[in-house]
């Protein structure tokens, strides 16, 4: 009987491991269930939820670490470090921007997680410096002008070689951006972004141009509908970017994707819903070159412009390969 009684003991360890958390802070809404709230070490209660997603972070200890300011130059930098916060499914109230503060090693586990963010103005969610960081979020929901997501890292500390992810990103009436790319301050580079629904926006996508770089990033999204314009890449310090979206031009003079960088592969399932050969599927904007864009359906099937001033973008579509220039 000893044995039987030590190999389930055996096994419900085994179980109770594979169910664990790692998370250094567990952080519930106000209607997680009742279970998710017995382990919770901070519980919201509906009201300016970011204080209590703030301080979860910013329990993490300050540590040194190195980051690149260019490919073979480093500099050290002092964050947020080495932590782990998990913040369980509900539904969460943003009464002001939830800052993530710069930080390395650091994840955030927000799957099946809703945010509200109630002001009419701002950014509901800002991502600052990251060094190998893995934000996992849910979906945010925002009728501001600003972005429901905004990746803007600080001149002490890039955004570089960090994972986020998000279930979706939900705007109304096309204003604000989904996920806006800041690299003004300091360079984002070396990141995957990926998503799977992004709606309602004016802009989805939007990447600004870089007084530092932004490059080498992997995008990948599900769906970019019911915005204004899908996706916008600027050209300044922007270049080396690969992109596997589905995106549609779905209402009324809309734009799918435009782009003046330099070096991008895209991977693009396209689409403008009834408006073909009326709202624009791609265009190349001034400098955009030596990009190479792959589209299907094939872009002949809709309206598209090339004004990039130059013959060094390819187009590549079900039906033929294309010189952008001459097309």
């Amino acid at each position: 009987m000893i044995p039987e009684i030590l190999a389930a003991a055996f096994v419900l360890a085994l179980v109770s491991t594979s169910v664990s958390h790692a998370a250094s802070i567990i952080v519930a809404a106000s209607n997680s269930s009742p279970e998710s709230k017995e382990r919770a070490d901070f519980i919201c209660d509906g009201t300016n939820d970011q204080v209590k997603l703030l301080e979860s972070i910013t329990r993490a200890s300050r540590v040194t670490t190195k980051v690149d300011t260019a490919p073979a130059v480093q500099k050290s930098v002092e964050c947020y470090g080495r932590h782990s916060v998990e913040w369980v499914p509900g539904d969460y109230y943003l009464g002001e921007t939830l800052t993530i503060p710069d930080a390395a090693d650091v994840a955030i586990h927000a799957e099946g997680t809703y945010f509200h963010y109630i002001p009419k103005e701002g950014d509901a969610v800002v991502v600052t410096g990251m060094n190998r960081c893995r934000y996992y979020f849910g979906t945010i929901e925002s009728n501001s002008a600003g972005a429901a997501i905004l990746v803007k890292p600080t001149a002490e500390m890039p955004a570089l070689m960090s994972f986020l992810n998000f279930t979706g990103l939900l705007g109304s009436d096309q204003r604000g951006t989904g996920l806006y790319l800041d690299s003004t301050q300091s360079g984002v580079c070396c990141n995957r972004f990926e998503g799977t629904d992004i709606m309602g926006f004016d802009t989805g996508v939007f990447v600004s141009d870089a007084i530092a770089k932004c490059d080498t990033n992997w995008f990948w999204f599900s769906y970019i509908r019911m915005c204004n314009t899908g996706i916008q890449e600027l050209g300044k310090g922007v270049d080396d970017n690969v992109w596997n979206v589905n995106v549609d031009a779905s209402i009324p003079d809309s734009l799918s994707l435009r782009t003046a960088a330099t070096h991008g592969k895209w991977y693009v399932i396209m689409g403008t819903w009834t408006f073909e050969g009326v709202n624009n599927a791609v265009i190349l904007d001034p400098g955009a070159s030596q990009n190479v864009i792959e589209v299907h359906p094939p872009l002949e099937d809709f309206a598209w412009e090339d004004n990039s001033g130059n013959n060094t973008n390819i187009i590549l579509t079900a039906k033929r390969y294309l010189n952008a220039q001459c097309c």
